[in-house]
């Protein structure tokens, strides 16, 4: 597949340059694709998923409505163009609940904290256009905290990774779909050290956990694939991506086919909310 040059994050002199001869950069080594999208530079109440046909999701936690927004960046178009805005049937909410993007285009929004006293799960329909829930219950999870990310596997089971254990590793708890996520199909410490919040994670539909770690001692951002199939107790992959160290102004989406979108939110020399893709699996 022949890619075309889209526009990149360059250095500002380079941008300069390039403003002024109208060179356009080629495709950095490593990159499936890099370009600006039809978002607007994003501040950080803004999180980022990405569905299995490659759209991205972008989720408003705070619209100007006061209700959480979904605005669904179309991949077909080269991201250039939305494929639905909506607000949800979620009201405004802060850096206390995370997002999931479901295999049917459901998103599941997970309450670290909700007023059950237990973590949460907020089913928003996809087929309703997010203004209704599928479901809505507290989980078996005790209330958690920002230490905690959340994914699911292709059965919908919630998976959900304590950045620091109390053994000192990272600890995944999966949490089963048809118990309505109210029985642990799985505790167990991984093979990766304790981490904290400049390391994100995604999860593939074979429930392997994608940990990236955005300033790794390869003097490159990290993707380390932590294996299902061995209760995450060894790596499938552990490598350098083709990004430099990053800030967390770039945030780390993963879709169900190893792809990841690496999103930078602001900074970026199209102007624009970025993402550059690239494959966490191989490469």
């Amino acid at each position: 597949m022949t890619m075309r040059r889209r526009d990149i994050l360059v250095p500002a002199g380079a941008a300069l340059l390039l403003a002024a001869t109208g060179v356009r950069p080629a495709l950095a080594a490593g990159f499936r694709l890099q370009t600006g999208t039809a978002l607007p530079p994003t501040p950080d109440t803004w999180s980022f998923q990405v569905f299995d046909n490659g759209d991205l999701v972008g989720v408003q936690r705070q619209g100007t409505r006061g209700r959480t927004e979904l605005h669904i960046v179309s991949a077909s178009s080269g991201f250039k163009r939305f494929a639905q805005q909506t607000e949800t049937a979620l009201e405004a909410a802060d850096a206390g609940w995370d997002f999931v993007a479901l295999a049917n285009r459901d998103v599941m929004a997970v309450r670290r904290s909700g007023a059950s006293g237990k973590t949460e799960v907020h089913v928003l329909d996809g087929s309703a256009d997010y203004r209704a829930y599928k479901l809505q219950t507290p989980t078996v999870l005790p209330a958690t905290d920002r230490r905690w990310a959340f994914g699911a596997n292709s059965n919908g089971d919630l998976v959900c990774i304590n950045r620091l254990s109390v053994t000192g590793q990272t600890e995944v708890l999966v949490l089963d779909a048809k118990s309505r996520y109210q029985r642990v199909a799985l505790q167990a410490d991984t093979a990766l050290h304790a981490t904290d919040t400049t390391w994100d994670f995604g999860v593939l539909p074979s429930g392997d956990v994608v940990a990236f770690n955005r300033g790794g001692s390869s003097a490159r951002s990290e993707v380390h694939v932590l294996d299902a199939s061995r209760r995450y107790g060894a790596f499938r992959r552990q490598a350098p991506t083709p990004l430099p160290p990053v800030t967390k102004a770039w945030q780390f989406a993963l879709r169900n086919n190893g792809e990841v979108y690496a999103v930078l939110t602001q900074g970026g020399g199209s102007g624009k909310t970025e993402v550059h893709v690239f494959d966490a699996l191989s490469g």
